[in-house]
């Protein structure tokens, strides 16, 4: 192969990321697209897990705790079937119950072991449910946890951003609504210019973050450029 060849090769593979649009590119760049406002899940209030109606569900991690009884306290997993074990207390369903349900019984459970009005607390540490997902180019992705209202540009941040490769302008909500799936695409540029708000993020969502194609190209390629054309100059 001679040296025009070589060179003519390296042009292509560099220019080829900005001869033909991306074919995502009309829909990400679109206003609807863009701006389209994804309705809230069915379970939204559940987002929230300082509102006192959350239910306990599997695997929720609780921390129990009972006033002046140190041994009586302490934080326990949820198990598959709904069921917690506790010393005096037992095993009982906390399945669909609040924390202050749950709470009143192990008080009432309590005094039946002589206790005398018991004042125990019982507060959510960790929930299975209250969890968001960012997938795609991003730093790091993930499933993560929801302490309290979130936007976008937060749960992005949770994963450290987006990667070097990544297309800003195709970022992706993915939510239930009713049973049925459905999206909408963001142009995180625009949210970060206050060109648009910077939509809310609920459990059970999933953030994915597109990649460039124009980018993946200079990062494959643009590192054996140097060597390709090292190699023009040998006869």
């Amino acid at each position: 192969m001679d040296r025009s060849s070589l060179g003519a090769i390296g042009a292509v593979l560099v220019l080829s990321a900005f001869a033909f649009p991306d074919p995502h590119g009309a829909i990400a760049s679109s206003p609807a697209a863009a701006q389209a406002d994804l309705p809230p899940p069915t379970y939204a209030p559940a987002a929230r897990p300082e509102l006192q109606d959350y239910r306990v569900g599997p695997f929720d991690v609780l921390d129990v705790s009972v006033l002046e009884v140190d041994n009586l306290s302490r934080t326990v997993v949820v198990s598959s079937t709904g069921v917690i074990s506790l010393p005096l207390s037992g095993d009982f369903d906390v399945s669909g119950k609040t924390t202050d349900q749950i709470a009143a019984e192990i008080a009432e459970r309590l005094g039946r072991h002589d206790l005398q009005h018991p004042q125990v607390t019982v507060t959510l540490k960790d929930s299975a449910s209250l969890k968001f997902t960012v997938e795609g180019s991003v730093l790091q992705p993930g499933v993560f946890p929801i302490t309290g209202p979130m936007t976008l540009l937060q749960g992005l941040a949770t994963a450290h951003g987006p990667d070097p490769i990544a297309d800003e302008k195709r970022v992706s909500i993915y939510r239930e609504v009713d049973g049925r799936r459905i999206s909408a695409v963001y142009n995180v540029d625009d949210i970060r210019r206050g060109k648009i708000v910077d939509p809310r993020i609920y459990a059970g969502d999933v953030i994915v973050v597109a990649l460039s194609g124009k980018r993946r190209v200079i990062r494959d390629y643009a590192p054996a450029l140097p060597l390709l054309y090292l190699l023009t100059l040998v006869k």
